[in-house]
C-alpha cells in the first residue's frame, strides 16, 4: 500500500529532531570531558606546586643554592626584590613614627593649651553669672521666666488632657443620628427657622436625647482645645519677650567681661584639636598598614614565596617527564620520586582523555553536517511538493532507517535519491498539473472537460479550458 506524502514528511521531521537530539548529548559528553580535563589540568597543576616547593622549601639563599641550577639566578632576582622591599619598608615606617612622634607631641602641647582656655572660659563665666544674679532687674525677669514657664507647662498639660478626653468622647455625639440631627437643623440656636408641628417634634427630640446638656458639653470639647492653644501661644509670645530680655543682659554682661572672645578661643582650639586628631590616625593607619605588610614576608608563604613558586612550576611545566625522573633519581630521597611518578599518572590520564575528546569532537562535527544534511533534505522534499496528499511512496521506502543509519551528508543524499524514486503522484500526473494556480471552479470544469474526451483530445481540452479561464474570473 503506497505510502502517503505527508507520513513521510512527518517521518523527515522526527529524524531531523533526533539529529538534532544525538548533537545534543554529544555536546553534554564534550561537556563531561571537558570538566574531566579542567580537573587533571587541575591535578597536574597542583601535582607540578608540591613538587616545586618540595625543591624549594622557602625564598632563603640556603634554599635557593640547594635547588635546580636552572632556576637559581630567577629565584635570587626575586629573593633581591622581597629584601628590597623590605628595606623600603623599614625606611617608610622610620619615617612615618618619626611624623608620629612629632604629632603626639604636637598634641599633646595642644591640649594644655585647650585646658588652660577652658578654665579661664569657666572662670569668665563664673564672673558673668555672679554679675547678673547681683543685677535686679535680671533677678526679676528670671522670676517672671519662671513663673511663665510653670503657668505655661501646666496649661499645655490641660491641653494635653482636654485633647484626649474631646478625642475619646466626640466620635460618640457624631455618631447619634439625633444629636446630629438636631446640631444640622442649628436647633436652639437664632438660625433656627423651623414652626408648628416640626418646632414640637424637634423640642420632643431634644427633651429624648437632652440636646441642649449635649450640645454644651459637645461645643466644650469642639471649642476649647483650640481656645486653649490660642491661649498657650500668647504665653509662650509673652514669655519669649521676656527671655529675649534675659538674652540682652546676659550679652552685655558677656560683653563686659569678654566672654564670647573666650568662647571663641576654646572653639578654635576644640577645631585645631580634631584636626590634629585625624592627621594622628591617618599616620597611624600608615604604620599600621606597613607593620602588617612587613609581617606578611615573615610568613614563609609570602606573595614573593608564592611568585617563585609559579615560576617555579612553570619551568617543570615545560620539562619532560622522563628528565624530572632522572632530576629525581638523583637525590637520596624517595618523596620527589613518588611525585614526578604521579605526576606522569595524571599526564597519561590527560592524554587518553584528549584522545577521546578528539573523537568526540569529530563525530559532533559529522553530526552537525548531518543534521544540516537533513535539515536541506526536508526543504528539498516540500520545494518537490512531496508533502502533500496526493504524493504517494512505494510501501518500500524506510527514511527513517535510511536516516538512523547515515553517518555523513552523502548518505542522506542518497536518502533524497530513494526518496525521489519511489515516488510518484495521483490519481495522474496531468490531474496535478492542471492544479496548479488555478481557481477550484475552473479546475472542475478542466478535469471534467479533459475526462470527456479521449486520447490525444485529452490534452486540447485542457488548454481549452485555460483559454476560458484567462478570459473570466473563474
Amino acid at each position: 500500500m503506497p505510502i502517503p506524502g505527508p507520513h513521510v514528511h512527518r517521518q523527515l521531521i522526527s529524524a531531523y529532531e533526533q539529529a538534532a537530539a544525538r548533537l545534543e548529548s554529544l555536546r553534554a559528553q564534550l561537556s563531561q570531558v571537558a570538566a574531566q580535563r579542567e580537573r587533571l589540568e587541575d591535578d597536574r597543576s597542583d601535582t607540578l606546586t608540591k613538587l616545586a616547593k618540595y625543591y624549594l622549601p622557602d625564598l632563603t639563599p640556603e634554599s635557593i643554592q640547594q635547588t635546580w641550577a636552572e632556576i637559581r639566578p630567577t629565584m635570587r632576582e626575586i629573593l633581591l626584590r622581597k629584601e628590597h622591599r623590605v628595606h623600603e619598608l623599614d625606611e617608610e615606617l622610620k619615617d612615618q613614627n618619626t611624623i608620629r612622634n612629632g604629632q603626639e607631641a604636637d598634641l599633646d602641647r595642644l591640649n594644655e593649651r585647650l585646658d588652660q582656655a577652658e578654665q579661664r572660659q569657666t572662670e569668665v563665666a563664673d564672673q558673668v553669672e555672679k554679675y547678673l544674679q547681683e543685677k535686679s532687674e535680671f533677678v526679676d525677669l528670671s522670676q517672671r521666666a519662671s513663673m511663665a514657664e510653670v503657668a505655661l507647662e501646666r496649661a499645655e498639660a490641660n491641653l494635653d488632657e482636654v485633647s484626649q478626653d474631646a478625642a475619646r468622647k466626640l466620635p460618640a455625639y457624631d455618631e447619634d443620628k439625633l444629636f446630629s440631627y438636631l446640631k444640622e437643623r442649628k436647633f436652639g440656636t437664632s438660625e433656627y427657622k423651623h414652626r408648628g408641628l416640626n418646632r414640637s417634634m424637634d423640642r420632643w427630640i431634644g427633651k429624648l436625647v437632652n440636646y441642649r446638656e449635649a450640645k454644651r458639653s459637645y461645643d466644650y470639647l469642639t471649642n476649647t482645645p483650640e481656645t486653649m492653644r490660642k491661649i498657650i501661644a500668647e504665653d509662650r509670645l509673652a514669655l519669649d519677650t521676656v527671655l529675649d530680655e534675659l538674652q540682652r543682659h546676659r550679652n552685655e554682661a558677656s560683653d563686659r567681661f569678654g566672654l564670647l572672645a573666650q568662647i571663641r578661643a576654646v572653639e578654635a582650639l576644640q577645631d585645631e584639636r580634631k584636626s590634629a586628631l585625624t592627621q594622628l590616625s591617618a599616620t597611624g593607619q600608615k604604620c599600621e598598614s606597613i607593620q602588617a605588610e612587613l609581617n606578611q614576608f615573615e610568613d614563609p608563604q609570602c606573595d614573593y614565596y608564592q611568585e617563585a613558586i609559579s615560576v617555579f612550576r612553570g619551568m617543570l611545566s615545560r620539562t619532560e617527564s622522563d628528565q624530572l625522573r632522572q632530576e629525581a633519581r638523583r637525590t637520596p630521597e624517595i618523596t620527589d620520586d613518588q611525585i614526578v611518578a604521579s605526576l606522569r599518572g595524571v599526564e597519561s590520564e590527560m592524554d587518553r582523555t584528549e584522545l577521546a575528546s578528539s573523537r568526540q569532537q569529530d563525530q559532533l562535527q559529522m553530526g552537525q553536517q548531518v543534521h544540516e544534511a537533513i535539515g536541506r533534505l526536508v526543504q528539498r522534499f516540500r520545494a518537490s511538493g512531496f508533502d502533500r496528499a496526493n504524493s504517494q511512496f512505494s510501501d518500500s521506502l524506510d527514511v527513517t532507517g535510511y536516516l538512523d543509519r547515515a553517518n555523513s551528508p552523502a548518505d542522506v543524499d542518497d536518502v533524497w535519491q530513494s526518496i525521489r524514486r519511489s515516488q510518484n503522484w495521483g490519481p495522474t500526473t496531468m490531474d496535478r498539473i492542471t492544479k496548479v494556480a488555478t481557481h477550484p471552479m475552473t479546475q472542475v470544469m478542466i478535469n471534467a472537460m479533459a475526462h470527456a474526451v479521449a486520447g490525444a483530445l485529452s490534452e486540447h481540452a485542457r488548454r481549452a479550458g485555460g483559454r476560458t479561464r484567462s478570459r473570466r474570473r473563474w
